[in-house]
């Protein structure tokens, strides 16, 4: 048997690649198909199947362009109909043979209507040897059961404990687990660092599955998550299709003084260091680097947003990051990268904008003696703590930015305030771009904390 668990880095992603003799099969590809045809070519294999768990929300899947390259079938879930131009209907039960192995359909709804797990089963084997649970089951957490509205989420959490308890958790402890998530995903809470898992340690271990009733389960689980902005995009491309992105990186490099002659609409995304942000960027510019911008570009930004990366010299692996990362979030129009923005913007006469930071031991002396500002803090709801300062505290988490940042009082000083400086950076940045002189509170929350308790 032919196994390959491909992570994607940034959005947390896990795809399959699974085989046997000469046919492999994929579950849930990510956009850019690459990897999975260099594989399976290398294995000797042909791809013939193509899974989806769900209709993802948070990646572009890459479905049609491996049935485009390879001929092969791709199957989606017949319980729910959402219009797909694409793919063929499994059902719970159903079965497809890949060499000796079967792969068999397990309707498991809960983060969606028609969510589908797929169990692998060797030759001769009643039980499975392993489940592939997409956005139901992850390590040490759960899918979300939130998409369909807070007036069907009692309903669809529900069915994700019918989904856990009745249908997987009796398959045996011994299965192993292989989820599309792992930590850092927007599709779960707290999902563990680890790469796979098995139904005994989820049952003994996994804080959700630790109670007593269905009713406790909804009670404890059933409740609305902050949705990113991009989300509603990838949901109408993983159902309609989306372009095909091939295997190149195609990337201009852009002058700034064209830009500011010809594309005043450019967003610039900054993605030199923290450091080097805060002592001089182009204004306008939004801080967003190689580690953070999967998780938050696409909740500042709009996909239809025309940007342009701003990077140092001989950075060329970081920007097929960059590029990669934001076309499988959906942002299609990617203009090109400006090398060395900072030069070329002083070159052409024009002044930086410097974004200040404050300390936290003068924000608590400031706080104390003035009452006309505004702490901003861009964590979410479920991150602030009772013992947290709340004096002027105005939370606008940073998922909901995009939409509330007009409430923010223009005649006031903004501190910005997160966990540990990085979203603050983002939040601040960005509200800076639209006019505010804000000023971001270095260490975050526990620093701050730290000195209060003192």
């Amino acid at each position: 048997m032919f196994f390959k668990q491909i992570k994607t880095e940034g959005l947390a992603h896990f795809s399959y690649l699974i085989g046997d003799g000469k046919e492999m099969a994929v579950i849930d590809p990510r956009r850019d198909i690459g990897i999975y045809l260099e594989e399976a070519r290398k294995a000797g294999m042909n791809i013939k199947y193509v899974f989806e768990t769900h209709r993802n929300e948070d990646y572009i899947v890459g479905s049609l362009e491996i049935q485009e390259k390879t001929d092969a079938k791709v199957y989606i879930s017949g319980h729910e109909d959402l219009g797909h131009v694409y793919g063929e209907k499994l059902y719970d039960g159903d079965t497809i043979k890949v060499g000796s192995l079967t792969i068999k359909g397990i309707h498991t709804p809960g983060h969606t209507l028609g969510h589908m797990s797929y169990g692998l089963y060797e030759e001769n084997h009643e039980k499975p040897y392993m489940i592939f649970t997409g956005d139901c089951l992850f390590m040490g957490d759960l899918g979300r059961t939130d998409f369909y509205g807070e007036e069907n989420l009692e309903k669809m959490t529900g069915l994700l404990y019918d989904s856990i308890f009745n249908k997987l958790i009796p398959l045996g402890d011994e299965v192993l687990i292989f989820p599309a998530h792992g930590a850092g995903s927007a599709c779960g809470d707290t999902i563990d660092e680890r790469p796979y898992t098995t139904l005994g340690y989820e049952k003994a271990n996994n804080s959700e599955l630790q109670v007593r009733s269905k009713e406790e389960f909804i009670e404890g689980f059933a409740r609305m998550r902050l949705k990113p902005r991009y989300f509603e995009r990838i949901e109408e491309c993983n159902v309609k299709g989306a372009e095909f992105v091939g295997e190149e990186v195609l990337l201009k490099s852009l002058w700034l003084e064209e830009i500011e002659k010809s594309d005043k609409d450019l967003t610039l995304i900054d993605t030199r260091s923290k450091e080097a942000y805060f002592g001089g960027h182009i204004p306008g510019s939004i801080y967003f680097i190689r580690e953070n911008i999967s998780s938050y570009m696409g909740s500042v930004l709009h996909p239809d947003t025309p940007i342009a990366f701003i990077i140092d010299d001989n950075e060329e692996e970081k920007l097929k990051d960059l590029y990669w990362f934001s076309r499988r979030m959906g942002f299609e129009k990617i203009k090109g990268f400006v090398a060395n923005g900072i030069s070329q913007w002083e070159s052409i006469g024009k002044d930086l904008e410097t974004l200040q930071t404050i300390t936290a031991e003068k924000y608590i002396e400031i706080a104390n003696e003035n009452e006309d500002y505004i702490l901003l803090d861009v964590r979410k709801n479920n991150e602030l703590e009772e013992e947290d300062p709340s004096k002027n505290r105005m939370n606008i988490p940073l998922q909901n930015l995009y939409k509330d940042w007009e409430e923010i009082p223009s005649n006031k000083t903004i501190y910005v305030l997160c966990r540990t400086g990085e979203r603050s950076t983002i939040a601040a940045s960005f509200i800076k771009s639209k006019g505010y002189d804000p000023q971001v509170i270095s260490g975050g929350i526990q620093t701050l904390k730290t000195l209060l308790n003192k």
